[in-house]
């Protein structure tokens, strides 16, 4: 094969992060794909199971990456999900697909030769036998994160979103919803960034699987709905020469402004998931805050 033969796609402009918790990871990317003044929706979250992940067995791994070639990207994670496969715990996964990046960028760096191979960002996640471990790589170096890494045009946004928010004992559900945020604004606020938030959950002791797009999308929608109407209320309490009577009466509307959106919420997710049970003719089943069957 030489680089003639290799299909490019660019897509440099992006926001991919992942959070640790103690009961899991959270995985998320915007679907934004940039080639000069073109745009497209690619996903970049890729989630893998074996075994039955819906009830919590079996190995998960999730990757999301962002880079300058995504066709180097699809073939990195799918060489490195492939030899993932025949791990039997999760520190032998963890080592294989350490080595199985390396390799192709060695073996890459021999076809396109000195200087010339793509360099990509990677962060994923594995999860096998009770066991979450998060790791990110740049190029061919991969290491271990204990908390958080992000990559992309919209990094410098998470990172400040995450100094801000994050902190290593926040409960999976918060992640995901710092998760959805981080995008929210990363998309609104960072050039090149944009289209779906797909988010992934790689959990210890339970179910593991990529969020609904209808829940993703409901969620941040209520996001939004309450940072405009808290960010108002900053400078309300910071402006010591309102009255308190009159701070009082606009922090009451915009908390109920809020509540509206949020009960809102809850009832468009419950009606959707009557109406899918109805589809399938299975009878409405209870799910978690994430989507996932319980039970």
């Amino acid at each position: 094969m030489s680089i003639e033969n290799i299909p490019k796609r660019k897509n440099a402009l992006s926001i991919v992060a992942g959070f640790k918790c103690p009961e899991g990871i959270v995985l998320c990317a915007d679907t934004q794909e940039t080639t000069g003044v073109a745009k497209r929706s690619i996903p970049k979250l890729r989630f893998e199971p074996s075994g039955t992940p819906q009830i919590g067995e079996g190995l998960a791994v999730a990757f999301c990456g962002a880079g300058d070639n995504g066709a180097f990207i699809d073939r990195l994670v799918q060489n490195a999900w492939e030899d993932a496969q025949l791990g039997t715990n999760a520190k032998q996964v963890c080592e294989i697909i350490q080595n199985t990046i390396e390799s192709t960028y060695k073996k890459y760096k021999e076809i396109y030769g000195a200087g010339c191979c793509p360099m990509v960002d990677l962060v994923y996640g594995v999860k096998m036998s009770n066991e979450c471990r998060l790791f990110s790589a740049s190029g061919a170096v991969v290491n271990e994160r204990e908390s958080y890494d992000s990559f992309g045009a919209g990094q410098y946004m998470a990172d400040f979103l995450k100094n801000r928010m994050y902190n290593r004992y926040l409960n999976l559900r918060q992640c995901a919803i710092l998760a959805a945020y981080i995008l929210f604004q990363a998309k609104e606020h960072v050039d090149g960034c944009g289209g779906e938030s797909h988010i992934a959950i790689l959990r210890g002791n339970g179910p593991s699987g990529m969020i609904s797009q209808i829940k993703t999308n409901a969620l941040t929608k209520l996001l939004g709905i309450s940072d405009y109407h808290m960010s108002t209320l900053l400078l309300d309490y910071a402006d010591i020469e309102l009255p308190y009577r009159s701070l009082a009466e606009m922090n009451q509307t915009a908390i109920q402004i809020i509540e509206s959106a949020r009960t809102s919420t809850v009832d468009e997710l419950d009606q959707h998931e009557k109406h899918m049970a109805a589809i399938s003719g299975s009878g409405k089943t209870e799910v978690d805050f994430f989507g996932f069957p319980v039970g």
